[in-house]
C-alpha cells in the first residue's frame, strides 16, 4: 500500500503537482532534475544538468544513487509524465506527442508507455470520454 501512495504521489509530481514536493519538507535533489528536465524534455544533457545544479557528473550520479534514482530514471519518467498529461489533455496525434516528450519513435514511446502504466496510449485515448 505505501509503495502505491508513493507511486500516486510520485505520477502527480512529474504531471506538473510540484507542490506535492513541499509536503514532504526539504527539495530532494531528484525532484530538481525532474524539474530541469522537464523543461528541457527532448534537449538536456548530462553536462547542461549538472552546470545548472553546479555539480559534477559523478557527485550529480552519487547522490541520485543516494536517493535510489537515476538521471535516466528521471528522465523517462518526465517523458512518460509528459506524455500521459498530453494524451489526457489534447487530441495530438500520439507521433505528435512521443516527438513532443523527446523520443525518436513512437513504437519506442508506447512501449516505453505501456512497460510503466501497464497499457498503451491507444487504449489510454480509449478510456477516456469526449
Amino acid at each position: 500500500m505505501e509503495n502505491r501512495k508513493k507511486e500516486i504521489l510520485s505520477i502527480l509530481y512529474h504531471m506538473g503537482h510540484t507542490g506535492i514536493a513541499a509536503m514532504r519538507g526539504e527539495t530532494r535533489l531528484s525532484h530538481q532534475v525532474h524539474d530541469i528536465i522537464c523543461n528541457n524534455l527532448s534537449t538536456i544533457a548530462v553536462d547542461t544538468l549538472c552546470a545548472q545544479l553546479a555539480m559534477s557528473e559523478s557527485t550529480l550520479r552519487r547522490k541520485l544513487k543516494e536517493e535510489g534514482s537515476s538521471v535516466r530514471e528521471i528522465k523517462n519518467r518526465a517523458r512518460l509524465g509528459m506524455g500521459l498529461h498530453l494524451l489526457q489533455t489534447t487530441r495530438d496525434s500520439i507521433s505528435a506527442i512521443s516527438d513532443r516528450c523527446g523520443y525518436q519513435s513512437q513504437s519506442r514511446f508506447t512501449q516505453r508507455f505501456k512497460d510503466h502504466f501497464g497499457l498503451t496510449p491507444t487504449e489510454l485515448r480509449k478510456t477516456i470520454g469526449d
